[in-house]
């Protein structure tokens, strides 16, 4: 099972990626929202089907970095960090 561990703004939170898709952003209809003002209202989706997880970045002003590099889609691995603004998600195996 792939979880993601969010260092949000406050605390730590555990999210289990299970067949759909998490949206994460600035706005309030997000699974994962943060309210840090260099995060796009709508910036990423992580994308989940079977046992695969892919995180796609939805034309964000400043972009979503796996591991420090820019992508705009990437199939995500266990201990990949996913940076969306100044916040930090890791992917856990």
């Amino acid at each position: 099972m792939t979880t993601l561990t969010v260092l949000g703004e406050s605390d730590k939170k555990q999210i289990e990626l299970v067949p759909g898709t998490v949206f994460i952003g600035r706005a309030k209809d997000n699974d994962v929202n943060f309210e840090d003002q260099i995060i796009s209202s709508h910036h990423a989706k992580i994308v989940t089907y079977f046992d695969a997880s892919y995180i796609e970045d939805l034309s964000s002003t400043n972009g979503t970095f796996i591991n420090g590099k820019r992508v705009r889609m990437h199939t995500l691995h266990p201990g990949d960090e996913i940076m969306v603004g100044h916040q930090k998600i890791v992917v856990n195996g």
